[in-house]
């Protein structure tokens, strides 16, 4: 599988609301003014991310750095190698997760050489 970019898919905070909700997902939120790019990893669950403020890239398992802008919804599969870039504005992303889960338990990095096992 492989990242999926929807430039332009949605309009500010409440057009990513209402498709989080029509889809019947769980709404969470990503703020930060600053952050390093992450290591590649892949997540067992599939991410639904919205861009509502900043910008920002994801990094696919090539290395191809894919760039996002607000109003552009990115698709990562379960199992999917990625990494987020690089952070140096304020940015804003909803995330809509299929199961409602703690803090604790969502979105845990995995490491690459579990997918070979």
């Amino acid at each position: 599988m492989s990242l999926i970019i929807e430039k332009g898919h949605f309009v500010g905070l409440d057009g990513a609301l209402t498709e989080i909700k029509d889809k019947g997902l769980f709404p969470t939120t990503y703020a930060t003014d600053h952050a390093t790019a992450a290591s590649l990893h892949w997540h067992s669950e599939e991410v639904l991310a919205y861009l509502v403020q900043g910008k920002t890239y994801f990094l696919d398992a090539e290395g191809q750095k894919l760039w996002l802008e607000p109003g552009d919804l990115i698709k990562v599969p379960a199992r999917t190698l990625h990494a987020e870039g690089d952070i140096n504005e304020p940015l804003v992303m909803l995330i809509g997760l299929a199961e409602a889960l703690p803090m604790d338990r969502f979105l845990l990095p995995r490491d690459p050489e579990e997918l070979r096992e």
